[in-house]
């Protein structure tokens, strides 16, 4: 993003205080003025509008990953508004006092200083967030590396919305209906939990996703418990087994209902039985930020 400097903002409070000024040495401003004054107030608004394009850019490219941008776009757009609003005032205050057209110059440039602020708070936030997906993209590589050993096995990595996603079937982790880890599976998650060893700001996720197919055991009463008590089965092994602080560490179960494939087909039914490790980066720094 290209970063808007104070210079481009002390031009226009320039412009608009040289209004000022015409206004002091006379109780009307002609025809001639204020037609040039609407001109110095369109090119101010050309120079928010390139603002406004900028970050509508950032939000476009972090779709899907950033509620704290859709806040801070609203801040933009309300300060926008006013300034907008107070560009039309000035232009409409031709017979207005002297005070009047001060008062009017101050709240504008006080709505500029707002503007730019969250402007350059963008800035900051995209930086931050490139940043991350950088971290996260190596940690990916390392993840890969440390378990490629068990590609053959069903096992799938990605990065997606700013984590990184560790999908293992049912092939690898647990055979039809149980909740035991085979020791391959344990050979696996002893791998990635070295290097979640290494990486202490990373927290995990567990996700137990089943098919839709009906559990027939009296141990287990459906695809729900199915699903909690595999993920819960992977965090022991996790914590217990590997030493990964289990304050890192949340279970769930999604059960039947977040199936990578809908077809109604053994193929479908194989890919939608996995677990998912969704590893996520802290983001303190980033609502930090927005505080």
């Amino acid at each position: 993003m290209k970063k808007q400097s104070k210079r481009q903002w002390s031009s226009t409070l320039q412009i608009l205080l040289g209004l000022l000024l015409i206004l002091f040495s006379s109780s009307c401003v002609s025809t001639s003025t204020y037609d040039a004054q609407v001109q110095k107030a369109d090119s101010l608004q050309k120079v928010l509008q390139g603002v406004i394009g900028e970050k509508n850019q950032v939000s476009a490219s972090n779709a899907g990953n950033l509620a704290i941008i859709a806040d801070l776009n609203e801040e933009i757009r309300i300060c926008k508004e006013k300034v907008r609003s107070l560009e039309k005032q000035v232009e409409q205050a031709t017979k207005s006092s002297s005070e009047e057209i001060k008062g009017l110059l101050t709240q504008l440039e006080k709505a500029e200083e707002d503007l730019f602020e969250r402007e350059s708070k963008l800035r900051e936030l995209q930086s931050l967030i490139k940043q991350r997906d950088s971290s996260m993209n190596a940690l990916r590589v390392r993840v890969e590396q440390s378990l490629l050993g068990f590609k053959d096995s069903g096992l799938e990595i990605e990065v997606k919305n700013g984590k990184v996603y560790v999908k293992m079937s049912n092939q690898l982790l647990f055979k039809s209906g149980s909740t035991v880890i085979d020791q391959r599976g344990r050979d696996a998650l002893s791998q990635l939990a070295m290097v979640l060893s290494q990486q202490t700001d990373i927290s995990v996720m567990i996700e137990g996703h089943t098919d839709n197919k009906p559990i027939n055991n009296a141990r287990i009463a459906d695809n729900w418990d199915l699903s909690v008590l595999r993920s819960t089965e992977v965090a022991r092994i996790l914590t217990i087994e590997n030493g990964i602080d289990p304050k890192r560490i949340i279970a769930s179960g999604r059960s039947e209902f977040m199936p990578t494939d809908e077809a109604d087909t053994q193929e479908a039914r194989a890919k939608n039985r996995r677990t998912e490790i969704i590893l996520s980066p802290k983001l303190d720094e980033l609502f930090n930020l927005v505080k």
